[in-house]
């Protein structure tokens, strides 16, 4: 695996490129990247068929240990869980615990972390957590961490943090240096430290030396939708301390359903990887985001909610300048009916519809970079989201 940037510079916006990835080598991904939110394997309301008319490039797909727990052993008998899900063609990334879910905290152990599953709690240890790696093989991972920390932590509990991550990184890295089939995937070390700028330095320092794939920027919220409410300027100066600590030349990934405007501005920070989780919950909220529609019905706001009595006939798509199936075959009436009669195809539309539009949004953030004109999209994304306050 490799990761180059055109741009060295520790805390600013950057493009990057993704490549080598031992199975699929001739995947190129360009970051900033939005990876694609699963669950079990499969982004929710969306099937293999559909997402590829969403977008026709291999997105990097996100697994989360609480919903793969159960799966090793028949993924033991494929040559990876890409493979398991009937996904072979798209690389994966194994994050921890789950961005959608909130973490019930206070149920790690000192050398272990929980996780929360379908049948209940999991305790999972370092070589137990290497084990199913091993099983699943995934193109990227992270290493085992007790990320349950938010802005609310003590500094007890984000200290524990700190040393039992710094622990499972350890064992996890010897793992991963004496493993057969893990020694050309790629291992991002997790950093710790809720809100303390002591701590983030403290856990910086574990991985010095080191040569991984790049770091995920950790336990600044407890996942769940609650994550998209947190204001940037409340974890500003953590990020910008932890990034200005890290190699210049390494992946920096934050997961968590961060809404647009604080997607931008950790762009704007040097962050190269986010998930989609936000899209999900937008359409279990029966909502479709128009924050970069143009056109005069969507200027106001930067989404909408589509059980809102207005749309029963309004005969618009979502948004007039949207080129996805949803927007290009269906009426904002339509999905109005859909929500009031409680059909399932309304969240297999909105999905459809979010996921490209955050999709096309990290495409403009790219090309932004590329012209120039980063600054000025920022500043129009900021202008949009101030209006739906």
């Amino acid at each position: 695996m490799k990761f180059t940037t055109e741009t060295f510079s520790r805390c600013a916006a950057r493009l990057g490129f993704l490549s080598d990835l031992e199975r699929i080598p001739d995947v190129v991904l360009e970051t900033p990247l939005l990876m694609l939110y699963t669950k079990r394997g499969s982004i929710p309301h969306v099937t293999k068929d559909v997402l590829e008319m969403i977008t026709t490039e291999k997105q990097l797909l996100t697994l989360s240990l609480p919903t793969t727990f159960t799966m090793v052993d028949p993924v033991e008998k494929t040559e990876s869980i890409a493979d398991f899900i009937g996904m072979k063609e798209y690389p994966v990334f194994l994050t921890i615990q789950d961005p959608a879910v909130a973490i019930t905290s206070g149920y790690n152990e000192k050398d272990a972390v929980a996780l929360w599953t379908r049948h209940g709690k999991q305790i999972i240890t370092p070589d137990e957590y290497m084990d199913l790696v091993e099983a699943f093989k995934p193109d990227l991972y992270m290493t085992l961490c007790d990320g349950d920390t938010d802005m609310n932590s003590s500094s007890k509990r984000i200290r524990k943090s700190v040393e039992r991550s710094k622990k499972m990184f350890e064992r996890c890295l010897h793992r991963h240096n004496s493993s057969a089939v893990l020694g050309k995937k790629g291992l991002l070390g997790a950093i710790e430290g809720g809100y303390s700028i002591e701590a983030r330095t403290l856990s910086v320092q574990t991985f010095a030396g080191e040569d991984l794939a790049g770091f995920v920027i950790d336990g600044l919220h407890k996942n769940g939708p609650l994550t998209e409410n947190i204001k940037f300027t409340s974890i500003e100066n953590v990020i910008k301390h932890t990034i200005n600590l890290l190699p210049e030349d390494k992946m920096r990934v934050s997961t968590g359903s961060w809404n647009p405007e604080t997607v931008i501005n950790l762009v704007d920070m040097g962050v190269d990887l986010f998930d989609s989780s936000y899209a999900y919950f937008i359409t279990e909220r029966s909502c479709a985001l128009t924050f970069l529609c143009q056109h005069s019905e969507a200027n106001e706001s930067a989404m909408i909610s589509i059980a809102e009595t207005r749309y029963a006939d309004d005969f618009s798509p979502i948004c007039r300048v949207c080129e996805c199936l949803t927007c290009k075959n269906h009426t904002r009436a339509y999905l109005h009916h859909l929500h009031h009669t409680k059909e399932l195809l309304e969240r297999v539309l909105l999905m459809i519809h979010n996921t490209h539009h955050c999709l096309q949004y990290f495409k403009e953030i790219r090309e932004s970079l590329k012209s120039g004109t980063f600054q000025d999209l920022k500043y129009r994304i900021h202008g949009k989201f101030s209006k739906s306050v």
